[in-house]
Formats: C-alpha cells, structure tokens, sequence
C-alpha cells in the first residue's frame, strides 16, 4: 500500500509471606515474590526518614570493608559475636562513627587497636566516640562486639533453615553497619554454626573448619563491593551441586547449588536453564559483573526469592521439574546487573532494582519463545498492574506500596516502552551504557534517562515525567472512517485520552493500516488528549489496527462514530472535542453533500437551551467551535447536555458533558 500523505490535527489538549512455609500456589505471578519482602517491611519510602539519611547525606567516612564472626545457636536463635567495621575518613576532621543497630540486640563494647571507645546505643544507632580527631584518607577498624535475637527482623529461624532477608533496612537488626544503599563495601563473613550444618554466604567459601566441639566455621570472602542489604547467609544440611557458565572457549564460572538432600534430583533438573540464562543476560547486559567469584543459590523456605549478590536466596517450594518457576530464576538473576551491581541511589528508587529484573524475565520469555513469548509475559505484567492500580494508584518513583505490581510489573512495561521509543539496538546499546556506567555503583532516574538521551538522541523528559513521577497510565478511545474523493482515500482517525487521574501521555501511537494492496505501519505523534490524523491513501483500507505490536500499556476501546465506508462517501456524522470540557466546545460534523447545517442543544429534562445555526457548508468535514460565552447558548452549568444535527432529511444525535 502506497501512503499518499499524513495530516496531524492538534484538535484540542485535555486535560515474605511469612517466611516459612511459603507455598507457589498454582500461577506464575509475581505476588510469590512480594509477600516475603512485604513482610519485612510494608511501609513506603516516603515513611523512612526516621530510618534513611537521604541519599547523597555527607557523614565523614565511607565504610570500605565488613568482617563479620558470630556464632548462631538454632535452639536459642540468637547470634553472638562481633563485626570490624573499616572506614575511610572522607572529610576534614572526624572524631565519631554513625552506625545503625536495632535497639532489640545488644552492643557489649567497642573497640580500636585493642583499646574500649565510648559509645551510645539508642535510637537504633551505635554514636562511637574515635577518641582522636582523624581526616582526608585515614582509615580505620572498629569492632563492635554484640549479642541477641533478631528473629522474624532480617534472620528467620526455621526448623528446616536459617536464613537472611535483610531488604530494605533489616542488615541493622543481626549486624551493626552504615545501613544505606549507596555506602557499599566489601565483606567477609565468619559463621560458626552447629556441625551437622552447612553455611552458604557471599563470594568464595575460604575455610571450613571442624571445630571438634559439636560446631564448624565457615569463612567466605567477597573481593566485590555491594549495598548492606544484599549481606547473606543460608543455613542447613545442605548437599550441593555445581554447572559451569563458559564465558571463553577457556574460561568458565560455577554456579553452585545448596539444596536440602530431598530436592537434590528435582534441583539439577528445575535449574537447568541457569547457564543458559546466564549466557543471554551476559550478551544482553554485559558480562557477568561478579564474574571472578560464583552465582550460587541456597533454598530456603522462603516465599519467592531474595537476590542476595553471589548467593541468591531461593524458596524451595519453586523448585519445580516441569520448569514452572524459571521465571524466578532468571528474575533473580537479572538482579546480579539491576539491582546487586547497579543499585538504586535510595529506596524513592526501587523500580531501578524490581522493574529492571522483571523485564530481564519477559526478555528471557522472549529468547526462547520469540515475540510471542514475550507478548504473553507483558500481558501477564499488565493484567497484575491494572489489578493493583484500580485499588490504589501512584507514582513508580517513590511508591506508596514498595513491593507490588506498579514497582515490579509496571516498571518493567516502561523499560519495554522505552524499548519501543528509542528502538531495538539503541535500547540495548544504552542498557549496556548505564550498566558500564554505574557499575558497583549507585544510580537514580535521572541517570538512567540521561544515559538513554545521550545514546539515542532523543529528548525523554516526557517520558519519564509521565511515566514514573505521574501515576496512570493512557485509556484510549479512537475511531476511524474513510471516504473516496474521486482522487484517493481519505481515512480519519481519531484517538482521545479518556484516562482520570492521570496525565495525557504523549508516547507514539502506531497503527497498522490494511488496504487491498497489504500492510502499512505507521508511527504518530501525540501532544494532546484528543487527536485527529488525516491520511491520504492511494488504496482503499479495509481494516486499522491500534497499537498491533502491544508496545503501550494501555486499554483500548472503539467507539462507533461514523461507518467504515464503501467507495461511496461517508455518512452524516458528528463529533465533540474535548468532551468532557471545562471551556469551549469543536463539532466536528461531516456533511455528505453541501447544505444547511442546525444544532440543537437539550438538558437532560428535554428542554431546548440552545441552537447553532451555519448556512452552506461544504461537502467535507466542517469543524464548528461552540464558545462557553455564546449568548445562544446556555451551555454554563455543569452537567450532561444533548445535541441533534441536521442537514436536510439527516439528522444525528449526540451527548457533551460540561464541567464548570
């Protein structure tokens, strides 16, 4: 089919589950993976500046290294021990140490180089008088020795297994740390624990000791920096098994496997898929940003899963022969680029972490089961979105509910529109970049969007204004009707944003256009609530599509303004623009042969309150403006008013909806 033309009229602008015992149940939606954080807080970030320095908050240090040696006692469910806390002086003068403590546990003495330090325990902080006045480039070691329970608050004893989950703000409640984000370290962890036990943890296991006491230790080390939260540990009778990811023809990584002795056969078989999803996330983002350690996973009873870096926590009621959870595997993976490396810069951030790892799943759909694949999981997204969304709307960015469809399902529906905005290789290019970019490091929207600037050229400040600092999401109405001029085709189509509560969003609509002569894809612009494209057509079209590719999360609706027509003109017909309206009114009316043309306006009690009047008109659509001041008119109340136009014999109805 041969376009002939394109004509854009701007008509008018409008407006952890528990813990234990968690159970799969039968689908694949993400509400698995909410419940176990929700547990662990289900207060919005808005809430946490009794909890959270802002992001950026200058405190004088910058932790660089945690060494944590405590045992834990499963009877008693207490740990006991101590943490070394480095730091590097990052200011002129510094004479104290801010670290964050639950009141709950116990600080039994600090100490430098051997000798005691004054401290404070209250608040939920450890205030550490250094004893000396320090500056730019000293670095330093303090050890606080601590003891208590932390049960239910960041460890969860089971029977089966111990475990962490320390998001967003529960590492303070079994280890004394700078529990914010953007202060990351490196770590080590040191855990004695009874000997019919084994202990999982980040990075490389260095030692495992026989204490010959009824009790082993276990010492794992992490060369890779990383936010407080993702600090781990996963204890039971674990056995373990291994695969390779072969990144050269030479080099290879393990991905290890702590499971319980009776999933061991389903555990070989339900993470199969792990080295192949490692090798698309690699040439999709980049190289395995942990590469010279491990991506192990340790079951847990758990309610979903918990990326914690190197050693993701995984719920054993998803481990599946029949590949039902994959979903989660390459979720939780996708958080070792979104998430582990590249962190949000603070929790107003989280979609940066959830909504990217939610898209990785959809892109690993879309690797192996192609556009349709991908298609199916977007619509599962959006049908969990729109679920949440008409009980409780609000922004991405900085959300009332942190765990739940607008952070994880929608924010992976805006990383699929971005796609679409930017196109294919360009998205990726820049995903690459922002990885690259921020890499061990922290970033914000703001940094995400400037990256995708720069590489695609494109201004996206509307974008991501509409999109993630406004809630909603767009409610289209649109019709369409051509006629034949003697000359070519003549198609309008018209779209209105219909949404409440919500902006008008100018993302690009494409329709894809079927004429006698096959298929055309267009791509049009939108700045207003309410469009009217005009098209030329050399062939005469016989079927539209709104959006055929689902690359707008959205709802769609056709609403019967006109007829598709024949090779004959098309019928008398009208249309109102803006409707509803706070100001004046354009009639859009299509006058089959020229003539007369009377307007009539009713209430809703039948009363006549008005009449337009335009003598002559053309055979064409005339657009007719209705001012709110026209004495004519007593159009000035708020309410629902009618109108009937006729031409001749034809006459055609319609409604407007005025709000004052």
């Amino acid at each position: 089919m041969r376009l002939l033309g394109v004509l854009l009229i701007v008509v008018c602008a409008a407006v952890f589950a528990t813990v234990s015992g968690a159970q799969p149940g039968d689908d694949s939606g993400y509400e698995v993976l909410y419940r176990a954080k929700r547990a662990a807080w289900d207060r919005p970030p808005s809430e946490m500046p009794a909890l959270f320095a802002p992001e950026g908050v200058s405190t004088g240090f910058d932790v660089v290294h945690y060494q944590l040696d405590f045992a834990i006692d499963p009877v008693a469910e207490t740990v006991a021990g101590y943490v070394d806390v480095t730091f590097a002086v990052v200011t002129n003068e510094l004479d104290s140490l801010l670290l964050y403590f639950n009141d709950d546990m116990n600080v039994s003495g600090v100490e430098r180089g051997g000798g005691p330090l004054t401290f404070s325990h209250t608040q939920h902080r450890i205030f550490i008088d250094l004893g000396s006045t320090f500056t730019w480039d000293d670095t330093l070691t303090v050890r606080v020795n601590y003891d208590g329970s932390p049960a239910g608050k960041g460890i969860y004893f089971d029977p089966k297994v111990i475990c962490s989950l320390s998001e967003p703000d529960r590492a303070r409640n079994w280890y004394p740390c700078y529990d914010e984000p953007w202060d990351k370290a490196t770590s080590e962890m040191i855990c004695t624990v009874p000997d019919d036990r084994y202990c999982a943890s980040n990075g490389l296991l260095v030692s495992e000791t026989d204490n010959l006491d009824g009790t082993k230790t276990f010492h794992w080390s992490t060369r890779y920096t990383h936010s407080t939260y993702l600090t781990s540990i996963a204890i039971s009778d674990y056995v373990f098994f291994s695969q390779w990811y072969h990144y050269t023809p030479t080099d290879s990584m393990e991905i290890p496997y702590y499971v319980y002795p009776e999933k061991l056969a389903d555990a070989q078989i339900a993470f199969s898929e792990a080295p192949a999803m490692m090798a698309f996330f690699s040439e999709a983002f980049g190289l395995y940003p942990f590469i010279e350690e491990v991506y192990g996973t340790a079951l847990a009873e758990l309610g979903g899963g918990m990326e914690n870096f190197t050693c993701t926590t995984y719920g054993a009621a998803f481990v599946r022969v029949d590949h039902r959870y994959d979903w989660l595997t390459a979720h939780e993976m996708a958080h070792s680029w979104f998430g582990n490396c590249v962190t949000m810069a603070d929790w107003r951030e989280i979609w940066l972490n959830e909504g990217f790892a939610t898209y990785g799943d959809a892109l690993w759909q879309e690797n192996i089961g192609g556009q349709p694949g991908l298609n199916a999981r977007m619509e599962s997204f959006k049908a969990a979105y729109f679920s949440e969304d008409a009980g409780n709307r609000f922004p991405i960015y900085d959300p009332v509910i942190m765990w739940g469809a607008t952070v994880y399902e929608k924010g992976a529906w805006i990383l699929h529109m971005l796609r679409y905005v930017v196109g294919d290789s360009l998205f990726f290019e820049a995903l690459q970049t922002y990885h690259q970019t921020f890499s061990f490091d922290n970033a914000a929207t703001e940094d995400l969007r400037a990256v995708y600037e720069t590489v695609s050229g494109i201004d996206l400040t509307a974008f991501f204004d509409e999109w993630v600092y406004q809630a909603g999401y767009p409610e289209y109405e649109y019709s369409w009707n051509y006629y034949w001029d003697g000359v070519a085709y003549r198609v309008n189509f018209f779209v209105d944003q219909v949404q409440s509560n919500a902006p008008v969003f100018t993302i690009p609509i494409e329709i894809r256009i079927t004429s006698t002569a096959g298929d055309t894809l267009l791509r049009l612009p939108v700045s207003s609530a309410s469009e009217l494209y005009q098209l030329t057509l050399e062939d005469e079209p016989t079927d539209l599509d709104f959006d055929p590719n689902n690359r707008i999360l959205k709802t769609t609706d056709i609403v019967v303004t006109g007829v598709t027509a024949t090779r004959q003109t098309p019928s008398f017909q009208a249309r109102t623009i803006p409707n509803p309206t706070a100001g004046d009114v354009q009639i859009d009316v299509f006058l089959p042969e020229a003539g007369d043309l009377v307007i009539d306006f009713y209430d809703v009690a039948g009363r006549r309150v008005g009449r337009l009047y335009r003598p002559n008109l053309p055979a064409t659509w005339n657009s007719l403006t209705l001012r709110r001041d026209d004495p004519n008119l007593s159009l000035t109340r708020s309410g629902v008013y009618f109108y009937r136009a006729t031409t001749g014999r034809k006459a055609i109805t319609g409604k407007i909806t005025i709000v004052r």
